[in-house]
């Protein structure tokens, strides 16, 4: 009898994933961390999903070198664990776009008024964008409008909200690319 089946006789042990006994597959990554050649395929994945989101899984499996049930197993789990949040759908300037104007607000908050400010521009469909930011400025937020007079009264609004200590414009005029 060969000795890797006496030792497997005597000490009993789980099987693990890819029916690896638990400690090998731990031994070389595949416990509860991922390798790190998977983090890397990860990392791709989400590249070309970022790039085009309606690339193919088969399209998607061809270029990272994986089966198709592989990368909708990956996608399937980078989705449950909140990596991919979400897909959209970016609008080409010939579909209305250019018809409509964007800015961005740069404003800066009275102490402790964020959570307020912020929960009022959550309301308006016309504010599609709204970060936080580190230095002089609290907030960065963006907006879309149909005409220079509703751009200049949604500006207006934060301006003159509660909370708001003073605001700075920017109309934005051409995308250059948007990724």
């Amino acid at each position: 009898m060969a000795t890797w089946q006496r030792a497997e006789r005597r000490l009993p042990f789980r099987r693990g994933r890819a029916g690896l006994p638990s400690f090998v597959s731990e031994t070389i990554g595949m416990g509860d961390m991922a390798r790190p050649a998977d983090a890397r395929k990860d990392q791709e994945l989400v590249s070309i999903l970022t790039a085009n989101a309606r690339t193919s899984l088969a399209e998607i499996a061809k270029m990272l070198g994986v089966s198709r049930a592989t990368v909708q197993g990956r996608l399937a789990r980078l989705e449950r664990e909140g990596v991919i949040a979400g897909y959209t759908t970016i609008i080409g300037k010939d579909h209305g776009q250019e018809a409509s104007l964007a800015a961005v607000i740069m404003i800066e908050l009275e102490v402790k008024q964020q959570g307020n400010v912020v929960a009022l521009l959550r309301k308006r469909p016309e504010i599609i964008q709204c970060y936080t930011l580190s230095g002089h400025f609290d907030l960065f937020v963006k907006i879309r409008c149909t005409t220079s007079t509703h751009l200049d009264e949604i500006i207006d609004w934060i301006a003159e909200m509660e909370g708001v200590r003073r605001t700075t414009s920017s109309i934005l005029l051409a995308r250059k690319f948007e990724r």
